[in-house]
């Protein structure tokens, strides 16, 4: 048994190949597997010996990469099978857990005086895939039941949670801030640069932000209105949140694929949609 000081990394890397081996029988031979079972081989020999500090920051890398690949391989079933079933929440829920597991780790570490950190392409990466998830899923099942939804405050929840999720990616790294100092050749680059804009990713998540917080006002209203809480409550802020974080967003995507990215494909039709209704219902 893993004294109470460890982070016990074979037995984590156990459970991993547990989950990686119940899903090689209907996946075998796929790439993304693959991958994942190498990356698992080389934490299995690194957890065979003894760790230094540069081993256990070796661990959280293979580890948050196995991770990475197996529930992307899971995604994709969900995704391409368009969450069949009523337990499909109980399974988007469950990924999500398991690429909330570094950052908690790292959260760990530190009362465990044994401090790691994960690198900042990579926490954005679990960031991202976590709020991009929850999109695929309310979209999916929004689509599919006509957005009459049989559940709202669950759904409400989901947003929520997706907004949060995409929200810590795109703050996970500051704008750059431009002066003197910093020069660059490429203006649009700066430009970008300065919106906290650094990959199409952000971009993207922009636009799914925008419209998940859309989604929520727009069909999870009874939420609300069902409430008992009064007009100050928490409940309240956090639709009125829906909106400012909806119209900041989708403002920042409209300003950035009109601007610096204009012609490089980027469709600002459903945002400017959005946007319209969004601030048409501005209290």
């Amino acid at each position: 048994m893993a004294a109470p000081s460890s982070l016990d990394w074979k037995s984590r890397a156990e459970k991993l190949q547990h989950r990686w081996d119940s899903l090689q029988e209907r996946g075998r031979g796929d790439a993304v597997l693959l991958k994942a079972s190498d990356t698992l081989h080389r934490l299995h020999d690194i957890c065979s010996k003894d760790l230094q500090n540069c081993e256990k920051s070796s661990c959280l890398s293979l580890y948050t990469q196995a991770i990475l690949d197996i529930t992307f391989y899971e995604e994709n079933q969900l995704v391409d099978e368009e969450f069949p079933g009523d337990d499909s929440l109980q399974k988007v829920r469950e990924l999500i857990q398991m690429l909330l597991e570094p950052e908690h780790l790292v959260e760990e570490s530190k009362f465990l005086k044994q401090h790691i950190v994960l690198d900042v392409d990579v926490q954005e990466c679990l960031r991202w895939r976590r709020g991009a998830l929850l999109y695929m899923y309310c979209h999916t099942v929004g689509e599919r039941e006509g957005w009459v939804l049989r559940d709202q405050r669950t759904f409400h929840q989901c947003l929520e949670d997706g907004v949060h999720n995409l929200m810590k990616m795109l703050h996970t790294r500051n704008p750059v801030q431009l002066n003197d100092e910093v020069s660059f050749q490429d203006i649009n680059t700066a430009a970008l640069l300065a919106k906290g804009i650094f990959s199409d990713i952000h971009v993207l998540a922009l636009m799914y932000c925008g419209e998940m917080c859309f989604w929520a006002l727009t069909y999870c209203m009874e939420v609300v209105q069902t409430s008992d809480a009064g007009p100050n409550s928490e409940t309240c802020n956090k639709i009125l949140n829906f909106k400012e974080v909806g119209e900041h967003v989708l403002e920042t995507y409209v300003d950035a694929c009109e601007g610096p990215l204009r012609g490089q494909g980027w469709n600002t039709d459903n945002a400017k949609k959005i946007l319209q209704s969004l601030r048409k219902d501005r209290m």
